[in-house]
């Protein structure tokens, strides 16, 4: 079950959200914020891996145990940092589908895309550990089962790997001999498979958090297409206006010079009848 900050975080940057467009100074710090729990998730994701590592060659269940507290933990500051992240980006596109068509519409699109392709990345990335670290446990674990139980059978084996069942222990207790090591193992053997019950977990959260991120750029897309449309239709009326300007300027350049011609011929037309008149009369 969740926690109540995993609660607050999945309600939390929705619950708010941006109560308006929020200034364009706002918008940035907000990226910035974001861009830094993404780079947080990154580290936490090289410090599991490394954790993972040193699972892999510890013999002390002592330092078993506290190495595996430490997975645990980081870990869960991790699912809370994704979580938190992916409420971000969402308010963050919220708060962008309010804008339209607006001047700086192109450049909140464009940075929240960025943070969106990183932040799947680092989902990428951490649902490739857990993967691999998955196989890793698992061919350990075989190893270890085939030392003391070599006449172990596949079936066997992958009921071992897969339910945590002793059964294939039972035979290696039997000779005295590898009894105290055969049930070294089988605690050995549980817990990793306790480890690898964690990581199908964890791997089951990114596939359904990578998810809703696709969705939310298929969404964005949406809204892209739309804002593209408004502009472009924005710039075939702006289009059609400067015609329509442009024909009116002809037009009154036109008249203009009609009138001109039309008083240059009255004026020509007075001096013609005042020299006709002149010389009548002399």
């Amino acid at each position: 079950m969740q926690n109540q900050r995993e609660r607050d975080l999945e309600m939390g940057s929705l619950k708010k959200g941006f109560p308006g467009v929020i200034p364009l100074d706002d918008f940035y710090n907000e990226v910035q914020t974001i861009d830094n729990f993404i780079k947080a998730i990154n580290e936490n994701v090289r410090t599991i891996e490394d954790l993972h590592i040193r699972s892999l060659d510890l013999a002390s269940n002592e330092e078993s145990a506290q190495n595996s507290r430490a997975l645990d933990k980081i870990i869960s500051d991790t699912r809370l940092r994704l979580i938190d992240t992916k409420n971000r980006l969402r308010a963050m596109e919220a708060n962008n589908m309010k804008i339209g068509a607006s001047a700086d519409a192109q450049i909140r699109k464009n940075r929240h895309a960025a943070l969106k392709t990183k932040f799947m990345d680092s989902l990428r990335s951490y649902q490739n550990v857990e993967i691999k670290y998955k196989e890793k446990y698992r061919q350990m674990m075989e190893r270890q089962i085939r030392i003391v139980n070599p006449s172990a059978t596949d079936e066997e084996i992958e009921a071992a790997l897969d339910n945590g069942q002793g059964g294939v222990f039972a035979q290696a207790i039997v000779n005295s001999n590898r009894t105290t090591e055969a049930r070294n193992v089988y605690r050995a053997v549980q817990d990793r498979h306790d480890d690898i019950m964690k990581i199908e977990k964890t791997i089951i959260e990114l596939s359904n958090l990578f998810q809703e991120m696709q969705l939310l750029v298929e969404a964005q897309d949406e809204v892209v297409h739309q804002i593209e449309t408004q502009i472009g239709e924005a710039v075939i009326h702006t289009g059609q206006a400067d015609k329509e300007l442009g024909g009116a300027v002809n037009n009154a350049t036109s008249a203009r010079k009609k009138r001109w011609c039309i008083l240059i011929t009255v004026i020509i037309l007075i001096i013609a009848i005042a020299l006709v008149i002149y010389f009548q009369v002399r």
